[in-house]
């Protein structure tokens, strides 16, 4: 007999603004933990396709200037360089996100648990400069936990600790350092445990958090280093000025050492919610999982929105391919980061916009998802819900 299917619902709330906001995506319930990094030394001589990515094609909006761009993180002289410039900003801002300036920034594909993560680098000096090494990374709600070292360009003889839990932070304490750190390289940590987080310069200890000034972060975070020019902090960073050069922000060392003791709630938002769940994308803080709007195109999480379908989600690290197969449609995609080709069931299909990865995520256009396979998209009272019928 025929046994009918519930129809899954997505259901996605999104609000209309004149600037293209970004929204937040929360699982209700989630089935399986995720795997999280394990201790590694990076010397940072070439770049590891399995361990990191260099985010392309998308602006974190807001108070950053620039556009990310992968050609904007270079491996050179045995060191991984992040760079600022207007390249190719100048003659087409659209290939910067529609921002002046581009700007790199590498991140890892796996989020870390509790532990020492550490980064040897050489800061740039410049009003609006901020180069930054931290984590970031969501709990089972969607919300946002961090950790920061930022060095602000306006004064590189001191360096920021900061940290974010679920989305509410700003406990910011500026450390004296004694040198200069865009005038050579210096070792930076910090040391994050569930009771607390100390931060560490060439091995002494400066700092230490107990979550006496708001409770510590709990969520797994992805490792990532960037540099990025600033535009309208309030004084924070001062505004950025481009010097009319390339800048050039260099580390020459990452490492993570596991901690025995790990958050017990290591739920990624990306895995599958159960079926006949709903999962709200709510207009939230944008250091939030989010679904992007670019230009007309609303660009959906891909293995968030598929595994919700229960469609099963491959990735490929040598090809840098994701494979998407879907038992209910019998449609198979296959998607190559960056690329704005798509093979549908063995059809090449051209897209609006190339797959961007963003905090360990592949984006890709909300419509292409739909059609690949077969799912209506119904827009009603400012929702937009994603639907399959019974079969």
């Amino acid at each position: 007999m025929k046994q009918n299917l519930k129809s899954t619902l997505l259901t996605f709330i999104i609000a209309v603004m004149l600037c293209a906001m970004p929204v937040a995506a929360m699982a209700e319930e989630a089935e399986a933990p995720e795997a999280l990094g394990k201790t590694f030394i990076d010397l940072l001589d070439q770049k590891d396709s399995d361990r990191w990515y260099a985010s392309n094609g998308w602006s974190n909006g807001g108070t950053f200037l620039s556009g990310w761009r992968d050609d904007h993180v270079i491996f050179e002289d045995g060191k991984l360089k992040l760079l600022i410039d207007d390249k190719p900003c100048a003659q087409d801002k659209a290939q910067c996100s529609d921002k002046p300036y581009a700007s790199g920034e590498y991140s890892t594909t796996q989020r870390y648990g509790y532990g020492k993560f550490e980064v040897r680098m050489k800061a740039v000096k410049g009003d609006g400069v901020v180069t930054g090494f931290f984590t970031y990374g969501a709990d089972s709600d969607g919300k946002a936990d961090e950790i920061d070292i930022e060095i602000l360009g306006k004064n590189t003889t001191q360096f920021e600790t900061n940290y974010f839990t679920k989305g509410v932070g700003m406990h910011s304490t500026i450390i004296p350092l004694g040198f200069d750190a865009a005038d050579d390289f210096h070792d930076y940590a910090f040391e994050w445990a569930p009771d607390s987080i100390k931060w560490y310069v060439d091995g002494k200890l400066v700092h230490t958090e107990t979550g006496s000034r708001g409770e510590l972060p709990s969520a797994p975070g992805y490792i990532i280093a960037n540099m990025w020019p600033a535009t309208k902090t309030n004084g924070w960073a001062n505004e950025y000025v481009y010097p009319g050069k390339t800048q050039i922000a260099e580390v020459d060392r990452i490492a993570y050492t596991l901690s025995k003791q790990q958050p017990e709630t290591n739920v990624d938002p990306s895995t599958p919610v159960k079926q006949g769940r709903s999962v709200d994308l709510l207009v939230e803080d944008a250091r939030e999982l989010k679904v992007f709007k670019i230009g007309q195109t609303e660009m959906a999480p891909l293995r968030f929105v598929m595994e919700s379908l229960h469609a099963t989600v491959k990735w490929n690290a040598a090809k840098q391919e994701i494979i998407v197969n879907d038992k209910l449609s019998k449609s198979e995609m296959i998607f190559k980061v960056n690329s704005n080709v798509a093979f549908i069931n063995g059809l090449k299909t051209m897209m609006k916009n190339p797959v961007i990865l963003n905090n360990g995520h592949a984006y890709v256009p909300l419509l292409v998802l739909t059609d690949g396979i077969g799912a209506d998209v119904i827009r009603k009272d400012g929702k937009v819900s994603i639907s399959r019928g019974n079969e």
